[in-house]
């Protein structure tokens, strides 16, 4: 079995996939992360660390963010859940987030990164 993002993403298949492969496009498209496929799904991370992920369901797709609770006035669909200080979007369709609204949410995560260091470290204060 491949485990590239790749082999994920040829794999899917539905509005799902079409979203999904759409997102992918537009998170690359910031040019200011890398893709690789960690915990099971697609992962885009910046040297300061990971940023974002991809994760499909069987009636959406999640765009995940690392600084995604932090992001909130910048995007309003962020629902903040799980590790870290993440919050999603849920997709439930191709075109329901713009190029131009990743792109932000991207290099917003970058700069939070590079700001704080990585999401994944545990730093006590």
């Amino acid at each position: 079995m491949d485990k590239s993002a790749d082999a994920y993403f040829a794999a899917l298949s539905g509005p799902q996939a079409e979203a999904a492969v759409a997102l992918r496009r537009d998170i690359l498209a910031s040019g200011v992360v890398t893709e690789a496929l960690k915990w099971g799904h697609p992962i885009y991370e910046a040297p300061s660390g990971p940023v974002a992920l991809i994760k499909t369901h069987r009636n959406h797709v999640t765009f995940g963010l690392w600084r995604g609770a932090q992001m909130g006035e910048i995007d309003s669909r962020l629902e903040p859940g799980g590790s870290f200080r993440m919050a999603y979007i849920r997709i439930t369709a191709p075109g329901e987030i713009t190029a131009r609204d990743v792109r932000r949410l991207i290099v917003q995560g970058v700069a939070l990164n590079d700001k704080e260091g990585d999401p994944t470290k545990r730093i006590d204060a």
